[in-house]
């Protein structure tokens, strides 16, 4: 069972074989949880939010369909979740207040994983061919680091961080008015919400 591909254990997880989601489950756990830990600052809540996703994977087996490599769509989850964590809790930060506000918009936009695929894929893409320490930049942002904390790790100061942000949302703008017209603007509030948290 171990040997067998990711399509073909979620084919025999739709057919409620056990095993076959043990696998899966220990393939992927420590990753997602890693990821929701540093979303979270090392809140245990990760551990109760990655559980919730496995425990939903499951109930969802009968009709899951999983396009691409199932770690892009575990990762959405745990992203899609850790937003529903921050907008359930009651928080005092202004700062994250504000970032609560922008994330509240898109609500009844962005309430799908194929909807953060489709805009996940769109920022790698446009991530990609940016400066190389324009890709920095935004992904040690995207892991929660602070303006300061990405300061230090790449030896600079801090406004010159808040800069690099700044052009690394123009240039994300431009791609997403254009590649995404119809739901640019919801888009941009999450980056902003990702971006200037």
């Amino acid at each position: 069972m171990k040997n067998l591909s990711e399509q073909e254990l979620l084919l025999q997880i739709r057919r409620d074989n056990h095993e076959a989601f043990d696998v899966l489950f220990d393939r992927h756990w420590a990753r997602c949880y890693q990821s929701a830990r540093a979303r979270l600052n090392g809140s245990d809540s990760a551990q109760d939010i990655v559980q919730e996703i496995f425990i939903k994977l499951w109930q969802r087996r009968s009709y899951l369909n999983v396009q691409g490599p199932l770690e892009n769509y575990l990762q959405s989850a745990v992203k899609l979740s850790v937003i529903s964590h921050f907008r359930s809790k009651k928080v005092t930060e202004v700062q994250l207040e504000d970032a609560l506000d922008r994330i509240n918009m898109l609500e009844d936009s962005i309430d799908s994983i194929t909807d953060y695929l489709e805009l996940e894929k769109t920022l790698q893409q446009t991530v990609e061919l940016m400066p190389e320490m324009l890709k920095r930049v935004y992904q040690l942002r995207s892991e929660n680091l602070s303006v300061k904390a990405i300061a230090g790790e790449l030896g600079l100061a801090d406004q010159t961080v808040k800069n690099y942000i700044s052009e690394v949302s123009r240039r994300l703008r431009i791609v997403i008015a254009e590649k995404h017209p119809e739901k640019h603007l919801t888009y941009m509030a999450l980056i902003a919400a990702i971006l200037y948290k």
